[in-house]
């Protein structure tokens, strides 16, 4: 089985969407929304297991501060 590229950039715009909705607007809620994403991932094949599924987390994780920028402007 062949698995999709993981683009980090397309990762974030689908969990950023998915914060918007919720709405997420703590660290803490952004984290675990990376988290079930990359879990979501796994579980339908999109991701394999022996791929750096932390490292991948790390880096969405990371990317709070760009997403807590939009908060001001609500």
């Amino acid at each position: 089985m062949e698995y999709l590229a993981f683009d980090l950039n397309t990762a974030y715009q689908e969990i950023k969407e998915r914060a918007e909705a919720a709405p997420v607007t703590a660290k803490a809620a952004w984290d675990e929304m990376v988290i079930d994403y990359i879990n979501e991932k796994l579980e339908v094949g999109e991701l394999d297991k022996d791929e750096n599924t932390e490292g991948m987390i790390e880096d969405l994780k990371n990317m709070w501060p760009e997403y807590e920028k939009n908060l001001n402007i609500r």
